[in-house]
């Protein structure tokens, strides 16, 4: 019985693991100076620092509403006490992300900025920059966040929510079956991987 709980377990986890963990770690890149400098420029219009944290908040939020509202179908979610729980659940979202937003999001912008240089040349990243500046490049980088929450795209995003949940629920058991069937047939990769399983549960 433990052991069958054992496979379980790591089967389910494999569907945890994110896709970024299992990214080798590439070699140190040093952007030039004058590109990294026009790219800040750019994510500075697009993100002011005095308001990106609630920008990005609100562009994830209205995101995720939309995928609740894409995956929590059926008779389950129309029961009005389940509905008020997530209802509830998805009304708390916004504080309980706050503190990981704020601990992440300098790291995550300097990535993007970084990613710029990358993408771009010098000259088209002042191109970027320039327009950036003008009060039309600022009104559309400023409310480019804003586009989720517009009711078309909200529809829009709803739908392929809806027909993602089967889609996704079927693919995540297929991964954790083969898993499962790979475990069964490596008891040694079984006994080695316990007790990390076990680790994870306490």
């Amino acid at each position: 019985m433990r052991v069958a709980r054992s496979i379980l377990a790591l089967a389910s986890a494999a569907l945890l693991v994110a896709p970024s963990a299992l990214a080798a770690q590439e070699a140190e890149y040093v952007p030039p100076a004058d590109e990294m400098a026009e790219a800040k420029v750019i994510i500075e219009a697009m993100l002011p620092s005095d308001k990106r944290e609630q920008i990005i908040l609100d562009m994830a939020v209205a995101v995720g509403n939309q995928a609740a509202t894409g995956f929590m179908t059926g008779p389950i979610f129309a029961e009005p006490g389940i509905k008020a729980i997530t209802d509830e659940y998805l009304a708390e979202l916004p504080e309980m992300m706050r503190p990981l937003f704020a601990e992440h999001m300098p790291r995550i912008l300097e990535a993007t900025a970084l990613a710029y240089t990358r993408e771009f040349t010098l000259e088209e990243l002042r191109d970027i920059s320039a327009f950036a500046q003008t009060p039309s490049g600022q009104r559309y980088f400023l409310n480019l966040q804003k586009f989720q929450s517009d009711p078309a795209v909200a529809q829009a995003n709803q739908a392929m929510f809806a027909d993602l949940a089967p889609i996704q629920r079927a693919s995540a058991e297929k991964l954790r079956m083969q898993v499962q069937e790979y475990l069964i047939a490596n008891p040694d990769v079984l006994s080695r991987l316990e007790p990390a399983v076990g680790e994870g549960q306490n």
